[in-house]
């Protein structure tokens, strides 16, 4: 076991070129680059782990990192750097050494200066014992890659026909739609299909795709819509019930559907003239015939219940007035983040939207908000067990959030005057506030919740106990903490599934709450729970009211019906969708289970595998087509369609050169994660490892047999980073073995198996920036003139913005200097962490003339003063795109992290997954280690999931 967990401190990729594979036409006719692969030559070595004095594992410091620089620039800006380092003017290449004691960031260490003595770095110890320190390993780096790729796509959009592999996840990138679906929307795990069962089987690659319906887009893409209410009827096939799309061949009255090759007659309003080439007279006035994502406006037959027009989304808001709530100031940012999504400049309810307010504590109380009213009033509900309306939509109940902002604006500053002296301490009574809010909606089709928490709810129906370790072993305790036990909350969940129903809830509490049963709610309902451990009103006000705007004016409409058909010779299997896997029982296209999202928006994500009932033929491609019907929360029925053409192959190399990693990983993940709790933390972790291994090995067999050398790990190209994706999720607190913050591992594992892949990534593997290195142009935007093609034919030049982020930073202590300043975000913290020799200079021009020092420092506040300097404009600009790019908010809190000051510091040191984690956990280069070392195991006998092996 010693050998696994030793390290290994010698890495290097062979500098064959790392060639992105993004702007490679696909296999209809056109030529395919060669496939290239990535290696890593390892070489065992003997670094020991790092100890503090009394022999224990130190978690502060590094363990052997993988040394992964991020791409350096010929120029660094020195204002706030310390003397002691010089900037690395050139990358080291593929076969330079680090020099002992430096890391690719820091550079070569000054004879004579001072050292960052306080932060003990793995290649410090290895320097001073002799060992040969890391080398450069540029193609393994996440950061160089997200890098890489958000310089590709600066100035050239990505084409959604011409090129094959998509940008990774998080990449800023423009997109032209040639008939085939924006990556934002959907991405393939493999973009070249395998032709038949046996040679998909034969990867270990999963095949499915990964769905955002409504993932945000720029207004210069914004999705056309074809209005078909007036007419006879909605183009589709008569035996697959595929929509039309661009793929169909028109003939004038009849088409052929793509997906099963049936012949339908069109609609007589739909006919229309062909040219030879069976190209359609209205092809470019219709979108559903040239836009790969369109919305249809449907007619009545697709109205949920004829008898009842759609009605635009209406809003119920649930505040919690106990006295937890109103002691923690929870109560006054509900108060704030109301106002905030209601009367917000930049963004407003549709036309329509309705809202209403209700109170809970011991008791109910529903708000009168009538615009004739000019105070606040409401009525007091003592029965718990049977709420009811008490007064009617007429008289006050649902109103115009425009008409009656007075009132609404009265009835809010009341509530934030309520003294917590005054109340009694019951608990709230959070299940009977949410069956109110499903009595309120029922009667208009359905609508959205937006529900606040202080405290563990612990009166009327829906109570619930914290669940503590006590005396149970881990393994138990997790398995508890993840079983969402409460009937109240599986029957409400299909109570709001019956109504159309959805729910997003927001908990500060300062105790565990059983948030499972919680969870399960919002994620059936198609909701999200936002959790704020130990709230405080200083650190969270701004997170929370910008996430409830994002929640209440993002929402994209409620009633939802997906369905996902593909080509003739595939099926779908599985489903993934709110936290939970369903099987549909290899039933036919067509009649595969149908999810349904009583709300739908930016954060609705979904994903399926595919199984084959036959094989694929070569020359035609593969084609899989989503359709998702809702009700929009301006009241319009529409079905948004999204459509992909992928080309099938017989070549094993095709399939892994245009593998997607970003998909690949979060098919594996929802896979795994949906054993949970039936199997134990131990069997999930190294289930994991076990499929990352297959892969490899399977690639380094089928493909790269008579490439790689003894002793290199060969890797796919496309799948280059997997391995270092996977870890970050093996070091999640989803799977970690600890047993405090209960809470944190659902929300963890919430994000892991329902986050669109871009959200994913962040979680997995954060961005690091470093804040005293930034240079002129950096975290600003820029605009740059984008070559679009125009009809097919000629080019347009079309302005488009690009924001310059800065490269970001390995996550890795060996990467931190001494004097320095950076920013992490995982998607739910922004931290900034500052060492306590950090320049004067940056922390004036950052916080003002008057903080001298980090003491004077307040770490509770989240908010970054407005200075007139260039650090200050760098630094917040950064932070706001990253907020805005990655999680849809305008704006996030940035918490101040002390070196060796801060309690938050362990949280800080918790996200740099290249090194070992205080749980013994692999660092990267153990963990490619492990692979390299499994990979010949693997081949003859695969690792059962259920054995313990590794560090786990």
């Amino acid at each position: 076991m010693s050998d696994i967990t030793t390290g290994i401190e010698n890495l290097s990729v062979s500098d064959g070129g790392v060639v992105e594979q993004a702007g490679q036409p696909t296999s209809r006719g056109r030529h395919r680059r060669r496939d290239l692969h990535a290696f890593a030559s390892l070489t065992p070595s003997y670094a020991q782990t790092p100890t503090e004095a009394n022999g224990m594992f130190d978690p502060n410091a590094a363990a052997s990192s993988a040394g992964i620089s991020p791409p350096t620039r010929a120029e660094v800006s020195r204002q706030y750097t310390q003397n002691q380092y010089v900037p690395t003017e050139y990358p080291l290449t593929s076969y330079q050494t680090a020099i002992p004691g430096s890391s690719p960031v820091n550079g070569p260490h000054v004879p004579g200066a001072s050292t960052i003595s306080e932060i003990p770095t793995q290649l410090s110890k290895m320097a001073a014992a002799g060992v040969p320190a890391v080398t450069s390993t540029p193609a393994l780096s996440v950061p160089l890659l997200r890098y890489s790729s958000d310089e590709n796509f600066k100035s050239a959009p990505f084409l959604t026909f011409e090129n094959v592999s998509p940008p990774p996840a998080g990449t800023q990138y423009n997109v032209v739609d040639q008939g085939n679906a924006s990556p934002k929307f959907v991405r393939m795990s493999l973009y070249s299909v395998p032709a038949t069962k046996a040679l998909q089987e034969s990867t270990g690659l999963p095949l499915g795709l990964l769905l955002r319906p409504f993932a945000p887009v720029p207004a210069r893409e914004k999705i056309p819509e074809a209005d078909f209410t007036a007419a006879l009827g909605v183009p589709r096939c008569r035996r697959c019930r595929a929509y039309v799309n661009p793929a169909m061949q028109q003939t004038g009255y009849q088409m052929v559907c793509n997906l099963c090759g049936f012949t339908s007659p069109v609609p007589n309003d739909y006919t229309s003239t062909v040219d030879s080439g069976g190209v359609r007279s209205d092809f470019y006035q219709r979108p559903e015939l040239h836009a790969g994502i369109y919305d249809i406006r449907v007619p009545k037959g697709y109205w949920l219940e004829e008898s009842r027009a759609p009605e635009a989304l209406h809003h119920v808001f649930l505040v919690d007035l106990s006295r937890s709530s109103t002691q923690s100031q929870m109560l006054n940012a509900a108060c704030t983040a109301i106002r905030l999504a209601l009367y917000s400049e930049d963004r407003q309810l549709p036309m329509g939207s309705k809202v209403a307010l209700v109170g809970f504590d011991s008791s109910l109380r529903f708000f009168n908000l009538s615009p004739s009213h000019h105070q606040a009033s409401f009525s007091v509900m003592s029965d718990l067990f049977d709420p009811f309306a008490p007064f009617s939509d007429e008289a006050g109940m649902f109103v115009d959030p425009v008409q009656s902002h007075d009132v609404i604006e009265a009835t809010l500053s009341s509530l934030e005057q309520e003294d917590a002296d005054a109340k009694i301490d019951d608990g709230p009574a959070f299940g009977a506030a949410l069956n109110a809010a499903d009595i309120l909606l029922a009667s208009h089709g359905g609508g959205q919740v937006t529900a606040f928490l202080s405290t563990v709810p612990s009166c009327g129906p829906g109570e619930l106990r914290p669940k503590l370790p006590g005396g149970n072993p881990g393994a138990d305790f997790a398995s508890a903490v993840l079983t969402a036990k409460s009937s109240f909350y599986r029957d409400l969940a299909n109570q709001y599934l019956k109504h159309h129903v959805g729910v997003n809830v927001f908990v500060g509490s300062p105790l565990p709450i059983d948030m499972i049963n919680i969870e399960y709610l919002t994620c059936r309902t198609g909701g999200v729970t936002k959790y704020f451990p130990r709230f405080n009103i200083d650190r969270d006000e701004l997170d929370l009211a910008q996430a409830v705007k994002a929640s209440v004016c993002d929402v994209s409409g409620y009633e939802g019906q997906l369905k996902i058909r593909c080509s003739w010779g595939l099926q779908v299997s599985r489903i993934y969708h709110a936290m939970q896997a369903v099987d549909t029982g290899g039933a036919a296209q067509g009649a595969a289970a149908t999810p349904v999202f009583p709300v739908v928006g930016p954060q609705t994500s979904v994903a399926c595998d595919f199984v084959y009932d036959g094989n694929l033929n070569t020359k035609k491609d593969a084609h899989f087509q989503a359709a998702m019907l809702y009700t929009g929360s301006d009241g319009i029925r529409r079905v948004r369609v999204i459509n992909c053409i992928m080309s099938v192959t017989e070549r094993v190399a095709d399939v892994f050169s245009f593998a997607d990693q970003d998909t690949v990983l979060a098919l594996t993940l929802r896979s795994c994660l949906a054993k949970l709790p039936d199997v134990s933390l131990i069997t999930v972790r190294n289930l994991l490892a076990t499929r990352t291994t297959e892969i490899v090995s399977r690639y380094a067999a089928l493909v790269a047999k008579n490439t790689s050398l003894p002793g290199q790990l060969v890797l796919p190209q496309g799948l280059r980073t997997l391995p270092m994706l996977v870890l970050g999720a093996l070091k999640s607190r989803a799977l970690m073995s600890s047993t405090a913050a209960p809470d944190c591992r659902v929300d963890s594992l919430a994000t892991l198996m329902t986050a669109p892949a871009d959200q994913l990534s962040l979680a997995i593997y954060p961005v690091m920036y470093c804040l005293h290195r930034l240079e002129e142009g950096d975290a600003e935007y820029e605009t740059t003139a984008t070559a679009t093609p125009s009809n097919g034919n000629s080019t347009t030049e079309a302005p488009t913005a690009h924001f310059n982020l800065p490269p970001c930073v390995p996550l890795s202590q060996s990467q931190l200097e001494a004097g320095g300043a950076y920013l992490i975000f995982n998607g739910k913290q922004m931290v900034m962490w500052l060492h306590s020799d950090v320049s004067s200079d940056f922390l004036h021009d950052l916080f003002g003339r008057n903080v001298d020092s980090l003491e004077m420092l307040d770490p509770n506040v989240a908010q970054l003063p407005l200075l007139d300097t260039g650090l200050s404009r760098q630094i917040r600009g950064l932070r706001d795109f990253i907020a805005r790019h990655f999680i849809g908010v305008d704006d996030h809190s940035i918490q101040i992290c002390r070196f060796r000051t801060d309690t938050n510091e362990r949280e800080f040191l918790e996200l740099l997954y290249e090194d070992r984690s205080a749980e013994m956990v692999w660092s990267y280069a153990e963990f490619l280690r492990y692979l390299h070392k499994n990979i010949d195991t693997e081949q003859q006998e695969p690792a059962k999931s259920g054995k313990r092996f590794g560090l786990f």
